[in-house]
């Protein structure tokens, strides 16, 4: 399954309780830095590099693909060692060497244009599957006929714990925009700390057929990364791993410019611990 994940690309939409001059880049307005991607570590199925994009944005009028920035210097510390990740190709620039540690606090610093950005988060472990399996379920008013995967998963006591779900057809994220996302693709476990879950679908708009590949992921993440997505999905509905448009400028980014805090970066440094398992749906 191809593991290059664009996280943080977004369908643009415009109802922000923000002034819309706020949420979009006007015609000759300064262009603003956009990050996708962040650390995952990811233990079944190791990625062979770490990723991040750059892109920046494009006049709200132009019919224009945002961006790629390739002259960057990037650099992420996880307050021990500096990882300089390297630009490859279209805004994307990788680091092999840097293996994700469990609770440890990763810091991006960005120098772009002129400017410096720093953002941090911390990679916190994420509890992982008792089993996987699908179940077949008739079409309802709310989704189709097919095989829905799922699984069982037990929280850690104690721990606070927050939750991002993916889920993959045939090595192909799949998200439907709704914005249900917000309460259905992530989760708190304030009440189910220390539960066994049972049945728990990761994306309940995606149904599958007989002899499709089904992965499913289920991401640690910190409060920061939980509330930034929360708000995405409220807002836009979606969260698609297409480049394209960034998101609403109104949801603050945990990266600062420190040399210049009014031009906003837009996006979010994340640090996640994944679960990944796979399997191919049969009758």
């Amino acid at each position: 399954m191809k593991r290059i994940y664009f996280i943080l690309s977004i369908l643009f939409i415009c109802g922000c309780e923000t002034d819309v001059t706020d949420d979009i880049t006007l015609n000759g307005a300064p262009p603003r830095l956009v990050i996708e991607g962040g650390i995952e570590r990811n233990e079944n199925n190791p990625l062979a590099a770490q990723q991040i994009r750059l892109t920046s944005t494009v006049g709200f009028l132009e019919d224009l693909d945002p961006t790629p920035e390739t002259e960057a210097i990037v650099v992420v510390t996880d307050g021990t060692t500096d990882y300089e990740f390297t630009h490859t190709v279209n805004g994307v620039y990788t680091n092999i060497e840097l293996t994700p540690e469990l609770n440890t606090t990763y810091t991006i610093t960005i120098q772009w244009n002129g400017e410096t950005y720093v953002g941090s988060d911390t990679l916190n472990e994420v509890a992982g599957f008792d089993n996987v399996y699908a179940e077949f379920e008739e079409e309802t008013l709310f989704t189709d006929e097919g095989y829905f995967v799922k699984f069982d998963s037990t929280d850690p006591l104690g721990v606070e714990n927050y939750y991002y779900y993916r889920a993959f057809r045939n090595g192909e994220f799949i998200i439907v925009p709704d914005p249900g996302n917000s309460v259905t693709l992530v989760e708190s476990d304030e009440f189910f700390d220390g539960q066994q879950r049972i049945g728990v679908n990761p994306n309940e708009e995606v149904a599958y057929e007989v002899g499709d590949e089904a992965t499913v992921q289920q991401l640690g993440i910190s409060e920061a990364y939980f509330d930034y997505l929360f708000q995405l999905f409220e807002q836009t509905g979606n969260q698609v791993p297409i480049i394209g448009n960034p998101p609403p400028a109104s949801i603050r980014s945990n990266i600062v410019n420190t040399t210049n805090p009014g031009n906003r970066m837009l996006g979010f440094f994340y640090a996640a611990d994944v679960e990944e398992a796979s399997l191919v749906v049969t009758e």
